[in-house]
């Protein structure tokens, strides 16, 4: 089958090669850059260039800025040198409270982020413009990907790579963002963190009466009934309980095999690569009327 992709086909922005989410980074990549100014997590990891502000109040009152040096300490006065390196900035806060309370009797501290420090990141793979990009130190996996204008058309947008310490931490699905607005896969970056984008190993196509028909990337094991989700579902020109139109590629003739799922048993089918689904749209047609459609010389009703 040939989906029905004419609308898509006739957009400016329309790339018969390309997956759905390919062209988002095209607009304005640096939108999503993080500001100085952006409010600090409690689980951000204090590091090398971090400057902070430091309150003593009660028996002792002043106030001091001091940096985190290479070997991830601060001197303060009255205290001396302290280790922060691997913490948080709330474990920062109650162990410098902590040690305050313990050395200077009846004060207290308080400690809030000044400046964050910027952190060298590498963008490799399949990625639109790969190399080693320096960014802030609240940078995210999105932030990286933005910046960098995202992926090739080989690269997958579905399992990106997030490799600390030579090892993979989590993997990224930008499907996630993109199609559901959640950031649940998206991760704090921090200095030497490697972003891979390997290649698009899976794909599927969907045409005809779904409310975004596209091509869409999927990860092993998804379904149907996925696929379906990632299209939006169907539009309003569907009625009753249509069928749907299959064509999946044969491993052992390697061609082309068209068959129909039923939406009531057929969901949980699991799709292979290359797969495409139709499902045909009743807007427009009577009951004595059929649509041709696809590589025919008089395409119509």
């Amino acid at each position: 089958i040939k989906p029905e992709l004419k609308d898509l086909e006739d957009s400016e922005d329309y790339c018969a090669d390309c997956i759905y989410g390919f062209n988002f980074f095209q607009y304005s990549p640096t939108t999503f850059a993080p500001v100085d100014n952006t409010p600090v997590s409690s689980d951000y990891i204090l590091g090398p260039g971090d400057k902070l502000i430091v309150n003593f109040y009660g028996s002792k009152d002043e106030e001091i800025e001091v940096f985190v040096n290479r070997e991830g300490k601060i001197i303060l006065p009255f205290i001396g040198p302290i280790n922060l390196i691997g913490k948080t900035f709330e474990q920062a806060s109650a162990f410098l409270s902590k040690k305050v309370e313990t050395e200077l009797i009846g004060t207290e501290v308080d400690i809030s982020l000044s400046e964050v420090r910027s952190i060298g990141i590498y963008l490799l793979g399949e990625a639109y413009k790969p190399g080693r990009y320096v960014m802030s130190g609240l940078s995210s996996v999105s932030n990286a990907l933005f910046v960098g204008g995202g992926v090739n058309e080989q690269g997958s947008l579905r399992n990106i790579q997030i490799i600390r310490n030579n090892k993979v931490i989590t993997t990224y699905d930008f499907y996630d963002f993109l199609l559901k607005g959640s950031l649940k896969s998206d991760v704090i970056l921090q200095d030497g963190d490697v972003i891979f984008v390997p290649f698009i190993e899976n794909s599927v196509t969907l045409g005809g009466a779904f409310k975004r028909p596209y091509r869409y990337e999927i990860i092993a094991g998804e379904t149907v009934r996925d696929a379906i989700n990632l299209a939006g579902g169907f539009n309003s020109e569907v009625h009753g309980n249509p069928n749907l139109e299959l064509s999946s590629i044969d491993s052992i003739s390697a061609t082309r095999v068209l068959s129909y799922l039923d939406l009531n048993k057929d969901l949980d089918r699991t799709l292979m690569n290359l797969d495409a689904i139709n499902i045909s749209s009743v807007s427009g047609l009577s009951s004595q009327t059929i649509k041709l459609s696809g590589e025919v010389r008089n395409p119509g009703e």
